[in-house]
């Protein structure tokens, strides 16, 4: 299933992207933002968490429910495939001190969990880019097909599509625009040794006010406030909170500031309240594959 309008490639615009390294980085801390008065407040309790092996099974579970909902003329995951994918999640979340229901909110936008997800971009007759696997990770490929692009410089595109490699570069680019990738454009006044005022225009590390900070895994450095792309957090946070409802997992993430832009005359979107058809349709799907045992939730 496609996304009803096409939607932007992720990292086209990042000119630099995390390193190589795999420790796990601490949360930056996101500018809170006051809501709209008729805004309802996501007053849900924290959950309780599940013991360690129960959630894994949980994921694991809630995994296979999930793909064999969206999944279209793609086989389906065995459940030795669901484990793996839920333990890859699992370790990814950890490394980078993600949710592990953003993760799979994500995995679900970009390639409806289909590991063989596939898109190239030409030009002048050429291919320049593709995007593959569950996470759809940006590959500009060289005539050896290695990616020549930021954190992905020098995997071999064969690599990039194992689904565990896949999950883990879709994990580390977000943990890099969460804290500190991505940039907003600021003008400040300076004054030179004359006295003489000027105006200097610069980039800073984006506070992510009027978006989730995951919206740049989609945009790129800099937030579009404008057009369809304004709203990807917001059609990823409804199915990250689909995904933390089922699993009765926290997903704090969706609590810490705006998550998109208001639209005027309407009141705030909400990760409880999805909008469009196709996140409509997920959001349910996600909703009705609960397959853990209410025991494993106490």
């Amino acid at each position: 299933m496609l996304a009803d309008k096409p939607k932007l490639s992720l990292s086209l615009a990042a000119a630099a992207l995390l390193g190589s390294g795999l420790g796990a980085v601490p949360h930056a801390t996101a500018a809170q933002s006051a809501e709209a008065q008729d805004s309802p407040a996501l007053t849900s309790p924290a959950p309780t968490p599940m013991p360690h092996a129960a959630a894994e099974t949980c994921l694991a579970q809630t995994i296979c429910s999930v793909k064999e909902r969206i999944r279209w003329q793609t086989p389906a995951w065995t459940p030795s495939q669901c484990r793996k994918i839920a333990d890859a999640v699992n370790d990814s979340a950890k490394r980078h001190d993600l949710s592990p229901s953003l993760l799979l909110a994500i995995m679900v936008n970009e390639s409806d969990m289909n590991e063989k997800s596939a898109r190239t971009y030409t030009r002048n007759g050429k291919i320049y880019a593709k995007d593959g696997g569950l996470m759809a990770i940006r590959c500009m490929p060289d005539e050896k097909e290695r990616c020549t692009n930021g954190n992905v410089r020098g995997v071999a595109w064969k690599d990039l599509m194992n689904p565990v490699t896949n999950i883990e570069l879709g994990a580390r680019e977000l943990a890099h625009w969460r804290d500190g990738g991505g940039v907003t454009r600021t003008t400040i006044t300076k004054v030179d040794s004359a006295h003489h005022r000027y105006q200097v225009t610069k980039n800073v590390p984006c506070q992510h006010k009027t978006h989730g900070w995951w919206a740049h895994y989609n945009h790129g450095p800099r937030y579009i406030d404008k057009g369809y792309a304004r709203h990807y957090p917001h059609r990823v946070a409804v199915l990250d909170h689909a995904f933390a409802t089922v699993m009765n997992a926290p997903a704090p993430e969706l609590a810490t500031g705006r998550i998109t832009i208001h639209d005027a005359g309407k009141r705030d979107r909400t990760p409880d309240r999805p909008l469009e058809p196709r996140y409509k349709k997920l959001y349910e799907q996600i909703m009705s594959s609960r397959t853990c045992s209410p025991l494993a939730l106490n």
